[in-house]
């Protein structure tokens, strides 16, 4: 704790009591309004379970289940959250999302954050009660059904769906082979049965049958919709220390047009006998400006992607004139910002742009439009065609090192900003690539296009033997559903390649450096690099 004792506002003055099982949340929101009107810089928790059951409501929200917060930072500024330690420095004070265990229910945000610049969290785990998953060991399989005895302390509830189920080998503790069930689900649920001293759970589905053997573990979740544990949206100089995900709804974490953070320690994690932390992404970095830097995380047991960066296209809806046009972007709305700059592509022609003005123009197609004037008039082929990118809406920089990515259903990295550096990450057991570098066309318009990438020192062992959008093995270097070169200036540097088939999958790109890197005699196949579509592209060998 750095804030001097007169800065300081205990969460015990207002009644948070850790580890008692009643509501603790009103406690706590009364401790942090109490801070935020007084100026103070820092509320401090005891060690122990803080149970959170009720909740406040954003009326803004479009549904009322999407604005339900245990904890809601409004504009505040300065303020840090702050737990207590063990005696091994792992955090201790733990703030617990309580729900009643029902399938798919959007469920409150533990911590939503939004406009709070300066905001510090630090020591603090976060889970659920029940946890949000379960998982357990196959004991019994036929055709068209199979049988789980749920590990003790896990949840075991008759009629719990099955979203998101993934395979292990338990001796390993490692992930094994494609999910059984997706964000679909299986589209029945479990059903409890006689046997393993009432732990066990019968599941009558043949596609999931199919796909498992006797004795491997299987993991799954209630629900996996698009929502947040933890959320922090517009907020500028976000520093986060020592904080652990144990069990999570949805995404574990998103920062949201947020400009700069700090993270160091941050880790999604399960403990005891869950083998996976949550649904969804541990951590969606959106729209985000800045420099980002990262030390220390740790991201086990996620299915999709443990770290998916991106913004999202600007897609040209009605040329009005040379300096202004009609936009149009997917999904949720964000600001843009005078004087920001824009970047136009039209196949391999790009152009720069600056903002002079721009407004809000109305919803529809799924997402939002806005009328943009720009500064100089603009010369683009084919400009009805072309897509945008804005500066307020990519990093200044992303930096991560020492860190470590595990057990994964999906992708270790997803990077679609430009200037990232990766450096001593670990990618293991991982269903798609470690790292996947590129923009997402169809369907989704995720960008943008990456340039000024450095992935150094970096480990792949155990990835990338699913396909994903064109690419396999441990990187993969290719954009989704738009064609032309759109990915340049990539250095890989001094990586290790083990058990995967591909070490370095390399499509739409140029000016590609592979320097130094070692291939496992398991490695099927070094580089893969399209001769159609990439260009520039250098190996070094020691």
């Amino acid at each position: 704790m750095k804030s001097g004792l007169q800065d300081v506002v205990l969460a015990k003055d207002f009644g948070a009591v850790p580890n008692d099982p009643a509501d603790q949340a009103e406690a706590l929101r009364k401790a942090v309004a109490y801070a935020a009107a007084n100026g103070k810089s820092c509320v401090l928790l005891e060690p122990g379970n803080y149970f959170l059951h009720s909740f406040v409501v954003d009326k803004q929200a479009a549904r009322k289940e999407w604005g339900q917060r245990h904890l809601w930072l409004q504009e505040i500024h300065g303020l840090t959250l702050e737990g207590a330690v063990d005696q091994d420095g792992n955090p201790a004070s733990a703030l617990i999302g309580c729900h009643k265990g029902e399938n798919e229910v959007y469920l409150p945000a533990i911590l939503w954050a939004e406009r709070c610049n300066s905001l510090q969290l630090r020591n603090l785990k976060f889970s659920r009660e029940p946890a949000y998953s379960s998982a357990g060991v196959i004991v019994d399989k036929g055709e068209n059904y199979l049988v789980v005895e749920v590990f003790e302390g896990n949840p075991c509830i008759d009629g719990m769906a099955c979203y998101c189920a993934n395979r292990f080998d338990l001796k390993a503790g490692a992930l094994v082979g494609e999910s059984v069930t997706y964000g679909q689900g299986a589209g029945v649920n479990w059903r409890r049965v006689e046997g393993g001293e009432g732990r066990r759970l019968r599941l009558d589905s043949a596609a999931a049958a199919k796909q498992v053997a006797l004795g491997e573990g299987l993991s799954w979740h209630f629900g996996a919709n698009t929502e947040f544990q933890l959320q922090f949206k517009e907020c500028r100089d976000l520093q986060l220390d020592n904080m652990h995900t144990v069990s999570s709804n949805g995404f574990a974490m998103q920062t949201e047009c947020c400009d700069g953070v700090k993270a160091s320690r941050v880790r999604f994690r399960p403990e005891g006998k869950l083998l996976f932390t949550a649904p969804r992404d541990a951590w969606k970095i959106y729209k985000c400006e800045g420099d980002f830097e990262i030390e220390q995380m740790v991201v086990e047991g996620v299915r999709m992607d443990g770290q998916n960066m991106h913004s999202t296209f600007l897609l040209v809806d009605e040329v009005i004139d040379r300096h202004r046009l009609r936009l149009w972007a997917k999904w949720s709305y964000a600001p843009l910002r005078a004087e920001t700059g824009m970047t136009f592509y039209s196949g391999d022609e790009r152009l720069q742009g600056k903002l002079r003005s721009w407004s809000a123009d109305g919803q529809g197609n799924g997402g939002h439009y806005y009328l943009v004037e720009l500064e100089e008039p603009l010369d683009l082929p084919q400009l009805k065609e072309a897509h945008a990118v804005p500066s307020c809406w990519e990093l200044n920089s992303y930096t991560i090192r020492h860190s470590e990515f595990l057990n994964i259903a999906g992708c270790g990295h997803i990077v679609k900003y430009s200037q990232v550096t990766i450096e001593d990450v670990s990618y293991r057991n991982l269903m798609n690539a470690g790292i996947w570098i590129g923009a997402e066309w169809s369907e989704f318009y995720e960008g943008g296009h990456p340039q000024g990438i450095t992935i150094r020192r970096c480990s792949f062992d155990n990835c990338g033997y699913t396909p994903r959008c064109g690419v396999t093995g441990g990187i993969g270097i290719r954009t989704e559903g738009l064609k032309g070169v759109y990915n340049r200036d990539i250095v890989i540097d001094d990586c290790a390649f083990q058990r995967v088939p591909v070490g370095v999958d390399v499509h739409q790109a140029e000016g590609v450096r592979l320097v130094h890197n070692h291939f496992h005699d398991n490695v099927e196949q070094p580089y893969r690099i399209n001769p159609d579509t990439a260009r520039r592209i250098v190996i070094e060998r020691e």
